[in-house]
């Protein structure tokens, strides 16, 4: 990105007699504060890759030194520091600024991600300014400078959001989507003013869902529920057996209102009809964060769900995509 935001080029025409320079006027303060914030940003983004801790002030300073070193490009007989050991150097001195002290490895994953995010970036500039530029096409050398002279500071700035977006936001998600998937999780379920605690297995091959109201089913032991339920649901033959006949017995009860009837296709049967109960709310703590699902119907299963143990409730994926803060 150092001194991408200068462009200078000349212009001749051969069907004039006469040669006509074309100038781009940089102004100096603009490309050293342009030049400070995609550094910041680039070393802000290298560091996060190599999962280095990143202070500002830093930052700052590693900003500094690259965006000094674009100055120094403009000033007469500076040719020599566009070559590789100059550019090099001036990287490492940015990067020993940061970050310093790395080890070998992480130095070099470090300079690996910066000169990644730093191409990534400046193709991104060159793109965008092409993207949105009104022009028919580029005619030479000078159609292209043009281009990148027009929109050179809109092409930084969606770049910069484009690269801030990738290394900040996906991953973040990418993370929170890889732990839902993969891991197990413990929800607490609310009823009547009850609560109990399950271990829940995020089972991604799990669909089950209320036919009715399209509601995801967390299927839950009935051994871990009984505290939660009246008197005639506690017995588990009760509530696994006929669980139409259950339902129409719980017709003139405050529970007819919470039962569901959920077909199924799996959990130990061929087919079968489990009970499900609608609880006010369940909720979970991800990333440090309380969140709540009231659209969740729990189905309650008479045998356990995991021989060793390690949970008992099959959580469907598709609750996550209803929390909320809670």
């Amino acid at each position: 990105m150092h001194s991408i935001m200068a462009i200078y080029w000349w212009e001749s025409s051969r069907l004039s007699r006469r040669c006509l320079m074309s100038v781009t006027v940089v102004y100096l303060d603009k490309l050293f504060i342009g030049n400070l914030l995609a550094d910041s940003l680039i070393l802000w983004a290298a560091g996060r890759l190599s999962q280095i801790r990143v202070k500002p002030y830093r930052i700052i300073i590693g900003s500094c030194i690259g965006s000094l070193y674009s100055l120094a490009l403009f000033l007469p007989g500076t040719d020599y520091l566009l070559g590789f050991p100059v550019k090099f150097t001036v990287s490492l001195l940015m990067l020993a600024a940061s970050f310093a002290p790395l080890p070998p490895r992480k130095l070099a994953a470090c300079m690996a991600f910066f000169y990644l995010v730093s191409f990534v970036s400046g193709g991104a500039v060159i793109g965008i300014s092409y993207f949105i530029s009104q022009s028919g096409g580029v005619k030479g050398i000078s159609g292209f400078a043009e281009v990148i002279s027009q929109h050179s500071w809109s092409g930084f700035i969606l770049a910069m959001a484009i690269i801030w977006v990738g290394v900040a936001v996906l991953p973040r998600y990418f993370k929170k989507r890889q732990g839902f998937l993969s891991n197990k999780l413990a929800i607490t379920i609310f009823m009547e003013g009850q609560r109990v605690t399950v271990r829940g297995l995020i089972d991604t091959g799990s669909s089950l869902c209320d036919p009715v109201t399209g509601e995801p089913v967390v299927v839950v032991e009935h051994s871990a529920l009984k505290d939660l339920l009246p008197v005639p649901m506690k017995d588990t033959g009760a509530c696994t057996g006929n669980a139409i006949s259950l339902i129409e017995s719980m017709m003139d009860t405050s529970w007819s209102d919470r039962l569901r009837l959920i077909p199924f296709q799996s959990l130990g049967s061929d087919r079968g009809i489990l009970l499900g109960i609608k609880p006010d709310r369940v909720e979970y703590t991800w990333d440090s964060r309380m969140l709540k699902v009231e659209k969740v119907v729990i189905g309650v299963h008479g045998k356990r769900l995991d021989a060793g143990d390690e949970y008992n409730a099959i959580i469907n994926p598709a609750l996550f995509e209803l929390s909320v803060p809670a």
